[in-house]
């Protein structure tokens, strides 16, 4: 309550201000950002009136070059010159265009007309090259083209904003406009002089060209700058406008009495139309210098206006954060005396019945149970930790349940670094990360907080504690402390429970152990230093001796080579520390004979913690492990001719694989099959068949190397496996070869079975190896298919896999 109506107040009377401002800087940012973003259509338009002036110029050159050699045959190279200057500039059109449109999608300059009328370039070309049209159709044509182009260029908008660039665009277009009149003006009177005549119609379409040219030559001296009029009146009207002039005026007289020669006139207007060209590239380098400038102005505009934008935001962040901090202080110090009394009550609680638990279960439920009550503490866990390792032991608080931990620690586990270094641990972020609850669960929880607080029995972390808050400043330096305190007296409390209960647990076994050591079970007592005090008459006769023989001697008499100094080094260290060891052991007979034992020691305490006895119980598990040794040998080995089964084979072959890769030798698996054996079991019966596998078996193992592994895998199906049969792979093939030959060649010799005539013969199947490529199943699959390949090649035959 306090914070939210004091927060209130201070946010009314010091931030409206700020909001305000803030608001007038966005709407000068937006206004800038619209500036900046027309300026990047200036560029675009720029760029296209660039490559639509490229287009027009070389359309206008190839147009009169054109009707000059429908009606001369003159200027042909030139012609077919400028047609591929017209496709090259064409196609950068193109580029440009679809560059443009990427950038700026919205951008419309109309060129599809543009595209659909080039797509009859080639038609038209190719009619004046096998001279199918004439030249007023040519004229038209390219004129049209061009008009497009130039209507293109007329579409483009105005930009509000900058007035002086608008004027240079318009004068701009006047000068294409004049250039593209003077070029037609150019063609005409060309084809005149080449007809020697001229009808007043005519006349009439050249002096409508001299008034397009007169009237954007007069628009564009009333807008350009000096420079550009100076330009103008130097290079083109003293240059050409009085011959030009007196061209015009007496045209008729000058072609018809052929004054002027077409060389002479197309030098002429040429040069003129290529100074037009010159004056519009003078004013296009303005308007690029122009363009940069604006955009410069703009671009700075903008940075101001955010600039004030940002400043605006940051003492509106500023302030409300020093708000936010003079009422989060008086908060937080009204919070924190309160969660300390809080706590405090737990902590009463706890005390008072702490001393009375007779379990340590019954001890965490309720120091548990009493925490997770308080509003602040979500969830608590406890943890049983024994060799570093932890296993959870309670849960209490919200959704116990549904709570699924991750198999594996997370690398940033803090649960094993409170382990090691015994200090409480604290985190205030990504509790999900750091905590071995799966993320899954934090989804539906807002825990802010966790910590986690080694419980230590003398001196060792034997659980922990770990506790969730929605709090993030939960677990301030004071409520640690008070933690603390809590913690040491409950590691007062479990030393004195485990005292309690290993007293009880002593008497227990020095009880049990009065009544059972007259049993059956064999016993031995040795005081404090191993030596033997008491034996019963069961251990006698299990080991051979008499009690006589082994009173007062050190157990070590019963020692057989079976097991490492290491061995019994863990064994005393497993007695000492935890008080017990319990093992199979082989100790040795008074005959010498070993014999394996189920042992028990156990150490006998003193009240003070010092060791008064060792009790060492046995069992005889020899008959057990006779059982186990043949077991093993059944699940490994065949039942009818004791060769190695399929199991042990595969564990053969990967040791071969492994030897064969280190050593850089060649390994080969021979997969045999026996032809007719089926007919065998059918016709002679199953008795004669299982004789003929025996024979076989008898066959094989007199054949192969004593190295070699020689194995029954199914039915009438065998396996040998042998390895280092040479360094290369022709010497291993040939090796391989002649023991496969030898196989064959035994199995061949049996001639009778059970009294019968053999009719079985061996189909055998190679493959080699030489590392780890195929695995153990590919190896058999290759040598199983190599030998299908022998049976399908007549049977009795060998063959390797390729």
């Amino acid at each position: 309550m306090l914070r939210n109506t004091l927060f209130v107040k201070l946010l009314l009377i010091f931030t409206l201000p700020a909001i305000g401002i803030l608001y007038f800087s966005t709407i000068l940012v937006l206004d800038k950002i619209d500036t900046l973003s027309q300026v990047d259509n200036i560029q675009n338009d720029v760029k296209y009136i660039f490559v639509t002036e490229k287009v027009i110029d070389s359309i206008q050159k190839e147009r009169g070059y054109t009707a000059i050699y429908l009606n001369t045959k003159k200027y042909k190279d030139k012609l077919f010159k400028q047609r591929e200057i017209t496709n090259r500039v064409y196609q950068e059109f193109l580029v440009t265009i679809s560059k443009i449109e990427k950038e700026t999608p919205n951008s419309n300059y109309s060129v599809k007309k543009v595209q659909n009328i080039f797509h009859d370039f080639t038609n038209i070309r190719k009619n004046v090259d096998e001279n199918k049209i004439d030249s007023n159709k040519i004229i038209k044509f390219y004129t049209k083209i061009n008009n497009i182009l130039l209507s293109t260029i007329y579409s483009i908008k105005p930009i509000k904003f900058v007035t002086n660039f608008n004027t240079k665009f318009a004068y701009i277009v006047n000068l294409l406009a004049t250039k593209e009149a003077a070029a037609v003006e150019r063609i005409m009177t060309s084809l005149y002089i080449i007809d020697k005549k001229i009808s007043d119609e005519n006349y009439q379409k050249l002096i409508q060209t001299y008034t397009i040219q007169d009237i954007n030559i007069e628009e564009f001296l009333l807008s350009a700058e000096k420079n550009e009029i100076d330009a103008y009146t130097n290079n083109i009207k003293l240059a050409y406008d009085k011959r030009l002039n007196h061209l015009r005026e007496n045209l008729k007289e000058i072609i018809y009495k052929d004054k002027l020669k077409l060389d002479d006139w197309w030098e002429f207007s040429s040069s003129r139309i290529d100074d037009f060209g010159k004056l519009y590239y003078l004013v296009s380098s303005e308007v690029l210098k122009l363009t940069k400038e604006i955009e410069s102005q703009a671009t700075k505009s903008q940075i101001l206006s955010l600039s004030f934008l940002f400043v605006s935001f940051v003492t509106l962040i500023s302030l409300l954060f020093v708000l936010k901090v003079i009422v989060s202080n008086q908060q937080q110090s009204f919070n924190k005396l309160k969660k300390q009394q809080n706590i405090y009550k737990v902590l009463n609680k706890i005390n008072k019945v702490i001393l009375k638990m007779p379990t340590r279960k019954k001890l965490y439920n309720k120091l548990l149970g009493t925490i997770v009550n308080d509003q602040n503490i979500s969830l608590g866990l406890i943890y049983k930790v024994k060799n570093s390792q932890r296993k959870v032991m309670l849960i209490k608080g919200e959704n116990p349940d549904n709570i699924v931990f991750k198999k594996e620690d997370p690398s940033s586990s803090i649960f094993k670094k409170a382990i090691i270094s015994r200090k409480n641990i604290i985190k205030t972020s990504n509790i999900e990360k750091v905590s071995d609850i799966k993320e899954d669960f934090f989804k539906t929880k807002n825990f802010s907080s966790i910590a986690v607080f080694p419980i230590k029995k003398f001196e060792k972390v034997t659980a922990l504690m770990v506790l969730y808050s929605k709090n993030k400043n939960f677990f301030d330096n004071e409520i640690e402390i008070l933690f603390n305190k809590m913690i040491i007296d409950m590691e007062y409390a479990l030393e004195k429970i485990d005292y309690e209960k290993t007293k009880a647990k002593q008497e227990e076994q020095l009880t049990i152990a009065s009544y059972a050591f007259e049993s059956n079970e064999p016993m031995i007592i040795t005081n404090s230093e191993a030596k033997i005090i008491n034996v019963n008459q069961a251990f006698c006769n299990v080991m051979g001796y008499e009690k006589g023989d082994i009173l007062g001697k050190n157990p070590n008499i019963f020692r057989s080579d079976e097991h490492s100094t290491e061995f019994y080094k863990q064994m005393w260290n497993s007695i000492l520390k935890k008080g017990t060891w319990s093992g199979e052991i082989y100790n040795k007979k008074k005959n010498g004979e070993k014999i394996p034992l189920k042992a028990t020691i156990t150490a006998i305490k003193e009240k003070d913690g010092s060791v008064k006895h060792y009790l060492s119980q046995y069992n005889d598990i020899s008959e057990q492990k006779l059982k186990q040794q043949y077991l093993e040998y059944q699940a490994t080995h065949d039942s009818l001719t004791a060769l190695p089964n399929r199991m042990l084979l595969f564990d053969r072959i990967e040791h071969s694989i492994n030897k064969v890769s280190r050593y850089k030798n060649y390994g080969a698996l021979i997969f045999i099959d026996l032809d007719n054996f089926k007919t065998i079991n059918d016709t002679l019966g199953h008795e004669t068949g299982d004789v003929l596998l025996k024979e076989v078996s008898k066959k094989l193992q007199e054949t192969v190397r004593k190295e070699d592994t020689l194995a029954r895998i199914g039915g009438d199906e065998f396996i040998v496996l042998a390895d280092f049969i040479g360094s290369d792979k022709a010497s291993a093939r040939n090796n391989i070869q002649i023991l496969a030959s030898k196989i064959k060649g035994s199995l061949n010799d049996i001639k009778i079975i059970n009294g019968y005539e053999n009719i079985s013969t061996p189909s055998i199947g190679i493959t080699l190896f030489h590392d780890s490529t195929f695995s153990v199943k590919e190896l058999i699959k290759q040598a199983d298919t190599a030998m299908y390949m022998a049976k399908r090649s007549g049977k009795n035959r060998i063959a390797f896999f390729e």
